[in-house]
């Protein structure tokens, strides 16, 4: 008897193991899993400084056709909400905070929001606006159909000012309260679909509060390889998928028969139906596995620290012991700094300077300086902006003589040796205008001095003298003001 009772324990033991084993798996699943719409993109071009929309510019004419042949018979679909239409205007990565490019980028939606209206009667409350200031696809204008209903928050609002005068422009700009911007971050394109996410930045709402705009786009390969399309472009579907490996497998379904693909836990389906004379058409299957991401832009800046080239070096003193190195003559350096991975850079610098900053023959300066500084950029935006932090690695050597070591006239002191430091740096960038900026910068670390001499020279003698080895190795403090130009290399 109580071994009849064991046995029903442990088999209620067993399943409720299971179950909650089967429930925390199905949480996990979840919580890797994204959805993506899909939308059909529309890529039209604009001349530089010129918002005129010109049907035969690039591959307008192209694009017109293909969005024509697909409103016309998707109109119904927009007006009953089941979708809804996203214009995406590009713009530099570095001015679009300039009220000419906002109104810019906002004239040029507005001339194909136009031509939505006249040409297919959309109203504008079913088309959405943003101003993507990633830098991909700069003067040009996206046009999307997306297969969902108009997001809650999404904006519709397109403000612009026909005058190029900087007051109506100002007050056309300002009627948005927050200019409607986006970032967009491009996937790869693999068997037929390009993945987009668009993060929308809007101060008006919670971060938590938004969805990104994220969008499976079939690849137009009639335009760029020649080759038929095998996919009905209007057709809708969502595609769940995992951000791992994408592999995209076609199962064909014909009339009376149904092949059914083996399910995985990273398939992502799309179960779609026509009927057409009362047939059913064939039907696609597509299972999606996500490949990683297309590389971000890498960016190059090119920039001086200012207090050298005013006489102050970038260490407030040489070590902690007796030789301070403070001020002298004025000592030219560059710096280059590459950005990439949304989050990273390094930075190479060199500094050289063999000058008098009063007499040559009193006042020798000469000190020279070579750095490498890998940093990570704290903000997510992958605009390389605001605070960062990192650690860097410099060697150098100097040989300084005269009333910077002793006031006496008669005898001449001198100090000369070689150095290397490493530490740590935390350093702030703000943007000016387009790629210029302003950054400073702060070091802190451990410096030793080696090889080091210290000599005089006794005018009443008129002779040199070597005197004793010094060292001044310790604790050192840096401070950088730097001015630089960013651009996009890639």
């Amino acid at each position: 008897m109580y071994r009849i009772k064991d046995s029903h324990r442990k088999i209620q033991a067993r399943t409720i193991f299971l179950l909650l084993l089967n429930f925390l798996l199905g949480i996990g699943a979840d919580a890797q899993t994204t959805t993506y719409y899909k939308s059909e993109s529309f890529l039209f071009s604009f001349r530089r400084d010129n918002d005129l929309f010109l049907a035969d510019y690039g591959d307008n004419a192209y694009q017109l056709e293909r969005m024509g042949g697909l409103l016309d018979a998707s109109r119904d679909q927009i007006l009953k909400g089941d979708c809804h239409l996203l214009i995406v205007s590009h713009v530099n990565a570095y001015e679009y905070e300039d009220k000419e490019v906002v109104n810019e980028a906002s004239l040029r939606a507005g001339r194909i929001r136009a031509y939505l209206k006249t040409r297919f009667d959309i109203p504008h409350d079913c088309v959405a606006f943003y101003i993507d200031r990633s830098g991909n696809y700069r003067d040009q204008v996206h046009v999307y159909k997306v297969y969902k209903p108009l997001p809650w928050f999404a904006n519709i609002s397109i403000h612009y000012s026909e005058s190029r005068y900087p007051v109506a422009v100002e007050a056309a700009i300002g009627e948005y309260g927050a200019v409607p911007y986006v970032d967009l971050y491009r996937r790869g394109e693999t068997g037929g679909y390009d993945r987009e996410v668009y993060r929308i930045d809007d101060p008006l709402f919670d971060r938590t509060e938004l969805e990104d705009y994220r969008l499976a786009s079939v690849t137009d390969t009639v335009r760029r390889s020649k080759r038929i399309e095998e996919l009905d472009i209007a057709l809708a579907t969502t595609i769940t998928t995992r951000e791992t490996v994408r592999k995209v497998t076609k199962y064909k379904e014909t009339t009376g028969k149904t092949v059914v693909p083996e399910k995985t836990g990273l398939q992502a389906e799309k179960k779609v139906q026509t009927e057409k004379d009362g047939k059913i058409q064939p039907t696609e299957s597509v299972r999606m596995e996500e490949t990683s991401m297309e590389p971000s832009p890498v960016y190059l800046a090119v920039k001086t620290n200012l207090l050298p080239w005013c006489g102050v070096v970038p260490s407030i003193r040489l070590g902690t012991g007796e030789t301070k190195i403070e001020t002298g003559a004025f000592m030219p350096n560059l710096e280059v700094e590459c950005n990439f991975a949304s989050r990273w850079s390094v930075a190479l610098s060199g500094m050289y300077s063999d000058f008098a900053y009063k007499d040559k023959t009193r006042d020798c300066w000469a000190v020279s300086e070579i750095s490498l500084e890998p940093r990570f950029w704290l903000s997510p935006s992958g605009r390389f902006t605001g605070l960062n932090t990192g650690l860097f690695a410099e060697y150098g050597d100097f040989d300084v003589r005269g009333s910077a070591i002793d006031k006496s006239e008669d005898i001449l002191y001198g100090r000369t040796g070689c150095y290397w430091s490493a530490g740590l740096s935390v350093g702030y960038r703000f943007s000016l205008v387009g790629g210029l900026g302003m950054g400073v910068s702060v070091r802190a670390g451990y410096r030793s001095v080696f090889d080091g001499k210290k000599y005089r020279y006794d005018a009443p003698d008129d002779r040199n003298y070597l005197e004793t080895r010094f060292a001044s190795t310790g604790f050192m403090l840096g401070l950088r003001i730097s001015l630089s130009y960013r651009f996009q290399i890639r």
